[in-house]
């Protein structure tokens, strides 16, 4: 008796169960038809006097880790706080440690965060008064910081703002000061982590939608085997959506991640303005007009020089050879110069005039040398007399005071050329001691036309109002930033391009930009340290975007991403002065087919709006929302609905086979039926809070279980 009540009642409750577990299915299938979020959780803490109110938001963000078995792909957890009564600061917990550190990728989405929202009308929150903390969790130890730039400043933006975010949407990439959203690696493993946390968009950098994939076959014939390998073009996108009907996009930068994750974005400025305006053309015009009349000068008196001297032309040394080479290449220089004033392209008249100028110079030099009685001591003189230039002119580019945005670009072009023309000073100064005098003219040259264009640079800012407001000490902290930012972009570059087996001289070129940045700093040129820094971030960058080679779709891209800077810019008030004369100069660069250098040009223009941006002149804008976009899948194209028609047979067979077991079943005792199998099926987490509860199949860890090594990870998945 007592049995049949026992076993009454355990089909009682294993009927309930079943019915909870039907509402429960239900709710979550219904639920799976609507947007999840990240919601952003506000609190408030007094203590005396003080009250501190916060905002945190917890996001997933994918990354490579390194195991014995290759690199794989793993979820990351951000959780981003915001506080009030801050200065600005920013706090990194990272665990385990990441290869690469997080804390230069956490300031930078601080910084373009906090400029994208001082310039919106709807933000009542000023940035500079709130600290800023980020915790990483993650199950193994990963590969990368600044891949998670990118979604750290989306989470930033929308804490600011208080903008909910939607956890089914994932991102990878960097962040540029620009906004604009850098190159990573490893998409496709970070696709496959998407997956496991129930992503259902992943955004991913501007024209990394496609990788190659190395096939390998091998064919047998008469008795012999051949095994070949060949590159083979895929799209990321249909890897995503045939294997777990993901939707990809690419996302070009902040303003497209905000969107895809808040349904928020700022307007996009777009201007049918020139590039050039009237104020530059009236700074620049002059500066051209002067230099492409010496430009003339120098060369008829190198001409005349060389028509005049005795220059010896023989075994091993032709030396009259290799100056006619000069000489010509000043010409050729000079009339490029009168061809891209003629086109009002003002500052690449000057860039060719001062290489005709140098050309023209050594010629004279090298003539003077010649007719000298005493040769030794004309180079010595000469070398002499061009330190004390740069002395002087040195000197004067490091009192000159930086008041606001147009002065910070011309006395850092100024700050550069004087540093510029200290190293190749020194150069001449090493060629001398070895006997290589023609190498040391060439060098004094070239340094002398460096120190003259200081002054030309400073002059040019008395064409613009000075906008902004920037002390001393906020440059130099600017500078160290950058100069860490672009350090660690190196590193992470260095690391991706090592694990995809390629090598790049763009590398090479930012780690020297990198290094000269250091030293300007050193030296008092904190302008000057700040705009090469972002020269090697801005190489540091090509380095990953260029490893599959140049086109015509990336090069206009570059354009109209450099274009939309330059004209966002000035809607904020700011004049970027240098961003423009290097647009221009890569401009010309396209025209003359020397597109690997025009690609790193029009890069460096776009990203120096990005920076002065952070100087704290702001336009009004206002923010709007626009709404998530839909996901853009059939699901009956995708994943396993690829095969419906093999799905609909066995749905038929299925149904008749389980109308036939479920009539067995029902003959069976109802204590019998309350007993069931536990099932093996793999979860999905559906939330935030979901990644950590722990699986009945131990899939994931808890966050007091997270191993703290490799070795410790695989000791935890045995």
């Amino acid at each position: 008796m007592w049995s049949y009540i026992r076993a009454r009642l355990q089909g009682e409750r294993s009927m309930s169960r079943k019915f909870l577990m039907l509402v429960l299915s239900l709710l979550i299938i219904c639920s799976s038809f609507s947007q999840f979020s990240f919601a952003i959780s506000l609190g408030e803490i007094n203590e005396a006097t003080v009250s501190i109110e916060y905002r945190n938001v917890t996001v997933y963000a994918p990354a490579v880790a390194h195991t014995d078995d290759g690199y794989i792909g793993v979820t990351s957890t951000i959780t981003v706080t915001i506080q009030n009564n801050g200065s600005g600061r920013v706090f990194v917990d990272t665990l385990p440690l990441t290869q690469i550190d997080m804390q230069g990728s956490a300031r930078l989405a601080v910084k373009v965060a906090s400029a994208l929202v001082k310039g919106d009308d709807r933000c009542e929150i000023n940035p500079s008064e709130y600290d800023f903390f980020f915790v990483i969790r993650t199950s193994a130890p990963i590969i990368g910081g600044p891949s998670a730039g990118a979604i750290m400043t989306t989470a930033i933006t929308s804490l600011l703002q208080n903008w909910t975010m939607d956890s089914k949407t994932m991102m990878t990439g960097m962040i540029n000061p620009d906004g604009s959203i850098g190159p990573v690696g490893g998409i496709l493993q970070k696709v496959d982590a998407a997956y496991y946390v129930g992503a259902t968009r992943f955004l991913i950098p501007k024209g990394q939608g496609e990788y190659t994939e190395t096939i390998t076959e091998t064919v047998s014939e008469n008795g012999w085997t051949q095994t070949t390998t060949r590159q083979v073009l895929r799209n990321v996108s249909d890897y995503a959506l045939e294997n777990y009907g993901i939707e990809i996009i690419e996302a070009e930068d902040i303003n497209d991640a905000l969107l895809y994750f808040t349904g928020w974005n700022f307007p996009l400025i777009e201007s049918n303005a020139s590039i050039t305006t009237e104020d530059y053309i009236d700074s620049m015009k002059p500066l051209a007009t002067s230099l492409l009349n010496d430009s003339r000068e120098s060369y008829e008196n190198a001409s005349e020089s060389f028509d005049n001297t005795e220059i010896p032309n023989r075994y091993p040394y032709y030396y009259k050879n290799q100056i006619t080479d000069f000489l010509n290449n000043a010409e050729e220089a000079l009339i490029e110069s009168e061809d891209w004033f003629d086109q009002e392209l003002y500052y690449t008249s000057t860039s060719k005039s001062f290489q005709s100028l140098i050309n023209s110079h050594f010629v004279i030099y090298s003539c003077e040398y010649f007719n000298a009685e005493d040769k030794e001591d004309y180079i010595s003189s000469l070398l002499s007399e061009a330190k004390e230039l740069n002395i002087n002119k040195s000197n004067l580019v490091k009192n000159v005071e930086i008041n606001g945005t147009i002065s910070l670009q011309c006395v850092g072009a100024a700050q550069k050329r004087a540093s510029d023309a200290e190293l190749h000073l020194s150069d001449a100064h090493s060629s001398y001691q070895n006997g290589d005098f023609l190498t040391t003219l060439y060098d004094i040259a070239y340094a002398n036309q460096r120190s003259n264009s200081i002054e030309w640079w400073i002059g040019i800012s008395s064409y613009f109002n000075d906008s902004g407001e920037i002390d001393e000490g906020e440059l130099e902290n600017l500078a160290e930033g950058y100069i860490e930012d672009a350090q660690q972009a190196i590193v992470y570059s260095d690391v991706i391009l090592e694990e995809m087996g390629k090598s790049s001289s763009y590398l090479t070129d930012a780690e020297n930009i990198l290094e000269a940045a250091r030293d300007d700093k050193e030296k008092g040129y904190p302008a000057a340290a700040l705009f090469e820094a972002l020269e090697a971030l801005a190489k540091a960058n090509l380095a990953l975007e260029l490893a599959d080679g140049i086109t015509e779709d990336k090069i206009d891209r570059y354009r109209e991403s450099a274009s939309s800077s330059i004209s966002e810019s000035r809607t904020r008030g700011i004049e970027p002065v240098l961003a423009v004369s290097y647009y221009e100069y890569a401009q010309s660069l396209v025209n003359e087919s020397s597109t690997d250098a025009a690609m790193f040009y029009f890069k460096y223009s776009g990203l120096i709006p990005g920076v002065l941006s952070f100087t704290g002149t702001f336009g009004g804008q206002s923010s709007r929302y626009i709404g998530i976009p839909e996901i853009n899948i059939s699901p009956w194209n995708q994943g396993i609905f690829r095969y419906k028609e093999y799905l609909i047979l066995f749905a038929v067979i299925g149904g008749l086979g389980g109308l036939c077991a479920g009539v067995a079943i029902g003959l069976l005792p109802s204590a019998y039926r309350g007993q069931k199998e536990k099932s093996n099926k793999k979860m999905v987490p559906i939330s935030t809070s979901n990644y950590y509860i722990k699986k009945t199949n131990d899939e994931y860890f808890s966050e007091d279980q997270i191993p703290r090594s490799i070795k410790d990870y695989y000791k935890k998945t045995k």
